[in-house]
């Protein structure tokens, strides 16, 4: 079969663009275009301003406005985020390939399979210790040439699996296929899959096919009706919701789908109708990465067929940022960390035969605008180690160009695909036409949801239990938090000299005067904001560098509050936009108008993707404030300590910059969660991902940051709980043996004037 292999063209850019826009076309009409046409007309309307030709035009400052750059063009820091994350990726693409292009011998490749597996076990958080599966029938229907037990299993104590089993009418042992499920609303009902299943049984095949955590009867949050999840979504709604708290604790949320598989296994090794040594797995989607994963982790499987899973890298060439990154049980955890990608967890099933199956129009669709050319980049690893164990026969790649889906055409390649291994020389690979059976025929509870009908664990409750076992050992002194705090977040410990400046305007205002200004916190990024300064300032104003949630230009508007703490409050204040917010917040891809749609709006693909690398989005956030106290410590117009303030979950970038820098004054946290405990055992939640890093609870929690910023005062001004709600007597339970943290509710009162005294500033009424 001719590979495919579309080619990227780039357009020549010009120098401005070169700047500002890593790949030519992303914006046709540039800021400096507006401000070029601009300054054109106002020069035509006589508005002050000489008329010159077209492309010399310059702009002069309104009434009060001086203008500290050469021209009018302000910068484009869109695309600075985007190129920090490239080159990381590049790095991490760079650093495996050699480790893959050193493996010379068969030794070689069961020495890389060895560390994948162990690594990846590690990553997860397994594995698991093995219980009593307890099976269970529910019921039985009979059909032509099969019939289907509706039956549940324990994977783990009281954590019931509903799953359908398929089973041939011919006696005697038969080759067993488990079946993981895609994102289907109604799990192992779904019309594809049913299809599928009811074939291989009839071809000869027992098929156990299971419901995930999270979809068909193993809704944990039940709807209106079966199939349907109250926090609302698709498939993977329920997946997301649970894998972000796991990661607090250090593991992934693939954890608990591969073990589910793993015990799927051993339930249908417990079944005399099969033969243990022909074990196959196939999965379409979501379900054909989890046999990305079960081919790894489970030697057990003999055969397997990934059907239009997520088999491109994360690290994958040309990439652009959030790439490939999906949501929680297709991200692996600190993988690039390791040397690890996706790849590695079909390249250590060599030299067992794999078929991949994709459709061309995944790309730029369902997955990443690079989904083909990465699954063929795969394939070509695969090939060449299938080849180093003489085995080049048991690997190939077979496309489709359907939508999204376990297709007619794949469900064909699949029986063939096992029917040449298991050697099922008696059948063929057509197929039978039937009727879909209604999802409450299919249904082993009463009530289609397992939680109401069998109660029993689900992914929250086993999450409380791993976090109620986490014993993180005690910080020995805040210069060893520093350092948990620097490796957890993948913070650089040593920030070298103050970073580059410039102030690029200046604003008079009635009272104070604002600047807004640039600084470089590292090499890819600019980080802007602005310097508000009363009129009145002298050598004993106190300073602030406030970190809100909304975005630096917003915070200096009129009324915003950053001007009334400047203005009512006596205060210097700075404020700036740090990585991935703001004018700072990433561009948009160019390429995969339909993948990329729902997900760079989104800060949570972005979290994964940064998380994946080893390097937490939280952590360049903690590093650009850190970057700006270096900045306002070098300025001659600010004496003395800064104090910090931080607006939500913005908070939480201001406490870890107090504790890791101890010129800080003191830092102010508003309306920010009291702690990650919290977040890790909630049954509902509302903050964002962006806070989360991988195995914080194994190291630390927000109240012993706080301890770690003493003897310098924590405010925690009307802390909130994993909802955003108010949280009260809570937070001062929580924080009762922090000496040097207090808790306050505004109770009605003027958050300006609170922090105005509390930075020791002077109030106006």
């Amino acid at each position: 079969m001719p590979l495919l292999r579309i080619e990227k063209q780039m357009a020549d850019s010009d120098c401005e663009k070169a700047d500002y826009y890593p790949r030519a076309g992303h914006m046709k009409y540039t800021r400096r275009d507006f401000f070029e046409a601009a300054g054109a007309i106002v020069a035509a309307a006589g508005g002050g301003c000489s008329r010159r030709p077209a492309t010399a035009n310059r702009v002069s400052g309104a009434t009060g406005v001086e203008l500290g750059v050469e021209g009018a063009a302000l910068p484009d820091y869109s695309h600075d985020l985007e190129r920090y994350l490239v080159r990381l990726a590049s790095d991490a693409r760079a650093r495996r390939q050699q480790a893959i292009n050193a493996i010379s011998t068969p030794q070689g490749i069961a020495d890389r399979a060895k560390f994948v597996t162990e690594q990846v076990w590690k990553m997860l958080g397994g594995p698991l210790e093995r219980f009593p599966l307890n099976p269970r029938v529910t019921g039985t229907l009979d059909r032509p040439g099969y019939r289907i037990e509706k039956l549940t299993f324990e994977s783990r104590p009281r954590l019931y699996v509903t799953a359908n089993l398929y089973l041939p009418a011919a006696a005697g042992r038969h080759p067993a296929i488990l079946g993981p499920l895609g994102h289907s609303t109604n799990g192992k009902a779904w019309p594809s899959y049913q299809r599928l299943f009811s074939n291989l049984a009839r071809k000869g095949y027992v098929v156990l096919a299971y419901d995930p955590f999270g979809q068909g009867e193993r809704i944990e949050y039940p709807g209106t009706h079966a199939g349907r999840s109250a926090i609302g979504g698709g498939g993977t709604s329920e997946h997301e919701y649970a894998g972000r708290r796991l990661i607090l604790l250090g593991a992934n949320f693939s954890l608990f789908r591969v073990w589910d598989g793993i015990r799927g296994i051993d339930f249908l090794l417990t079944r005399a109708e099969v033969d243990p040594e022909r074990i196959g797995c196939c999965g379409q989607s979501g379900g054909g990465t989890l046999t990305q994963f079960l081919a790894a982790l489970d030697s057990r499987i003999r055969v397997a067929v990934v059907s239009e899973g997520n088999t491109e890298n994360v690290a994958h060439a040309d990439v652009e940022p959030p790439g490939s990154a999906d949501d929680a049980e297709q991200n692996i955890v600190p993988a690039l960390s390791y040397g690890i990608d996706r790849a590695d967890l079909l390249y250590a099933f060599a030299p067992k035969p794999l078929l991949m199956t994709v459709t061309l129009h995944d790309a730029g669709h369902t997955y990443s605008p690079e989904y083909v050319d990465s699954s063929l980049d795969l394939l070509q690893e695969y090939r060449r180690a299938y080849s180093l164990l003489a085995a080049d026969d048991r690997v190939s790649l077979q496309v489709t160009t359907e939508q999204h889906g376990y297709v007619y055409e794949l469900r064909r390649a699949t029986y063939a695909w096992f029917n040449r291994w298991f050697e099922m020389k008696n059948t063929d690979d057509e197929e039978v036409s039937q009727d879909v059976e209604p999802d409450e025929t299919l249904f082993v509870t009463p009530t289609g949801f397992v939680t109401t009908s069998f109660g029993g664990e689900t992914a929250l409750s086993l999450t409380r239990q791993m976090a109620a076992a986490v014993r993180r050992p005690p910080a020995a002194g805040a210069d060893d938090m520093r350092k948990r705090i620097h490796a957890a977040l993948g913070i650089e410990a040593s920030r070298g000299e103050a970073p580059a400046s410039r102030v690029l305007a200046t604003i008079r205002k009635p009272g104070y005067r604002a600047e807004q200004f640039e600084f470089t916190s590292d090499r890819d990024i600019r980080i802007p904001g602005w310097l508000l300064t009363p009129d009145k300032a002298g050598s004993s104003t106190p300073t602030v560098l406030y970190v809100g949630e909304a975005a630096a230009w917003s915070s200096v508007a009129e009324d915003g509050f950053a001007e009334q703490l400047c203005k009512k409050g006596g205060c210097r204040v700075a404020t700036m936009d740090v990585r991935g917010r703001g004018d700072c917040a990433i561009a948009y891809p160019q390429r995969g108008r339909f993948y990329f749609s729902n997900r760079i709006s989104n800060e949570a693909y972005l979290t994964w993707f940064t998380l994946i690398l080893g390097r937490p989005l939280l952590g360049g956030q903690v590093y650009d404030t850190l970057r700006a106290l270096d900045y306002l410590g070098s300025r001659s117009d600010i004496a003395g300590a800064v104090s910090l303030v931080g607006d939500g979950p913005h908070g939480v970038i201001a406490l870890y910059a107090a504790a890791l820098d101890e010129r800080v004054r003191g830092v102010a946290l508003r309306q920010t969660v009291t702690d990650y405990r919290s977040l890790a055992v909630a049954e509902r939640y509302t903050q964002p991902f962006g806070i989360y890093a991988y195995g914080l609870l194994r190291e630390f929690d927000l109240p012993e940051v706080a301890g770690a910023v003493g003897p310098r005062s924590v405010l925690l001004l009307d802390p909130a709980t994993p909802l955003g709600e108010p949280a009260g007597a809570a937070a001062r339970d929580l924080y009762r043996d922090v000496p040097n943290a207090s808790v306050q509710a505004e109770d009605g009162e003027d958050p300006v004037q609170i922090l105005a005294v509390w930075t020791g500033g002077h109030v106006s009424r």
